[in-house]
């Protein structure tokens, strides 16, 4: 079975779970009403119980080998929570590979998380498999959320935007750069290309003068960084009126012929389906230039990186900007869902985020209640320039698309397929896999 399709089976397969569960839940909210996106519920939320054992699943923010890890954290900033709740907080931190299939597994199995970390939750929110949050949030909480209104998915408040912003610049290294007597960012795609040129013409020592992570064993986070971008910057809308892909479209070939260019003029050769670690090779020096979260600053810095940043503009001077709306949710076949919000806001406090930016990840804050604690150079960024910012598209069984269109356009930098031949492949197989 594909992995789309297994992923999409395993989800439907909680629709009869709930069922099953719904009786034996030991505490329920209060029937969710389904506003739209900014109004108010009338109703005031349940009071959350205490006691039991509330389970949390996340992905690591820090490498494996920090001294001071994701898990070492919310273990430290679960003890109050605890001690003021007479629960016991138990934190899994999972791998980023295979994330998404172990938290599916997780939840069909029954024996999944109270509250989870989640990238991509469109699927489980048609199938039933999240709680709505509406009613559990007072409106003076929901108005100290800076992005409430992105939880908004599928026709109900699903899920508690978390991480969001840490948009996706392109990072240069000016001494590298120096050396091919550039002293300013490049602001096109044009500009990225001459300046690849020029920095491989400067002998400087690098492997690739501009990097993509065509090798990244998740397809989905390679098209994160280096196709969604292009394609908004192409001037496209990625979804078509009836909600799917439109990547057969005036903009899906620009973006596409885009990046076969970067092969045919010698920026890339076809090792570069190897590359999988970006971060690492901007950070040792390895490549000029890469696009990586803006939440990856403060590491570049301590690596000694002499860097600036740049948005790219596409060919008819549009930009495109992916931020991330990664957010927390509850299941819905939960046995203490009360109790599992009440661990999500706390997640979510001024207090417990402000630590989180200052010593996992920096990223803008997400309440107005938060400091700002992200690098001042990304400051202009984030006041003046949201207007070119794109989250995840939702659509139903991304996953799956992504995945194919990752593997096509790897065969595509090794001269195995036409952007056409990726663009009706890609297209067909996904159009198969929602029947």
């Amino acid at each position: 079975m594909k992995k789309g399709f297994a992923i999409l089976f395993a989800v439907f397969m909680l629709v009869s779970v709930l069922a099953g569960c719904a009786g034996d839940a030991s505490s329920t909210a209060p029937p969710a009403s389904t506003p739209a996106p900014g109004s108010e519920s009338t109703a005031e939320p349940a009071e959350p119980a205490t006691g039991g054992v509330v389970k949390v699943w996340l992905p690591p923010y820090k490498g494996g080998d920090a001294e001071y890890t994701d898990e070492d954290f919310w273990n430290d900033m679960f003890d109050k929570f605890e001690q003021e709740n007479n629960c016991t907080v138990e934190v899994t931190v999972l791998p980023w590979s295979g994330y998404d299939e172990k938290v599916a597994t997780g939840l069909t199995s029954g024996e999944g998380p109270d509250v989870v970390y989640l990238g991509s939750f469109y699927d489980l929110a048609v199938a039933g498999a999240l709680e709505p949050l509406d009613a559990y949030f007072s409106a003076e909480e929901k108005d100290n959320y800076i992005y409430w209104d992105m939880g908004f998915v599928a026709g109900d408040q699903y899920v508690l935007p978390m991480m969001v912003g840490n948009a996706n610049v392109l990072y240069c290294n000016m001494d590298i750069l120096a050396e091919a007597d550039l002293t300013e960012v490049p602001k096109t795609w044009d500009d990225l290309i001459s300046y690849s040129k020029a920095i491989e013409a400067s002998g400087a020592n690098v492997t690739y003068p501009f990097m993509q992570p065509w090798g990244n064993p998740s397809g989905k986070s390679a098209c994160m960084t280096s196709f969604l971008p292009y394609f908004w910057q192409a001037g496209g809308e990625f979804l078509n009126a009836d909600g799917n892909p439109n990547l057969d479209s005036d903009a899906g070939r620009t973006t596409l012929e885009f990046l076969k260019s970067l092969l045919d003029e010698g920026v890339f050769d076809d090792t570069i389906v190897a590359a999988t670690d970006p971060a690492d090779m901007f950070r040792n020096g390895e490549t000029a230039m890469v696009i990586l979260s803006s939440g990856t600053a403060r590491s570049i810095t301590e690596a000694g990186i002499n860097w600036d940043f740049a948005t790219l503009e596409g060919p008819n001077g549009d930009k495109g900007i992916w931020v991330a709306g990664d957010s927390l949710a509850v299941p819905a076949n939960g046995a203490n869902k009360e109790m599992a919000v009440k661990a999500m806001k706390y997640m979510t406090s001024a207090e417990v985020m402000d630590a989180f930016h200052e010593q996992i990840f920096s990223m803008p804050n997400i309440t107005k209640d938060a400091t700002h604690v992200d690098d001042e150079r990304f400051a202009d960024l984030y006041e003046n320039q949201t207007a070119d910012f794109h989250p995840w598209p939702f659509f139903e069984n991304s996953d799956a698309f992504y995945d194919t269109l990752f593997k096509n356009i790897q065969s595509m930098y090794m001269g195995d397929m036409t952007v056409e031949g990726v663009i009706e492949n890609t297209m067909s197989e996904y159009m198969t896999s929602i029947g």
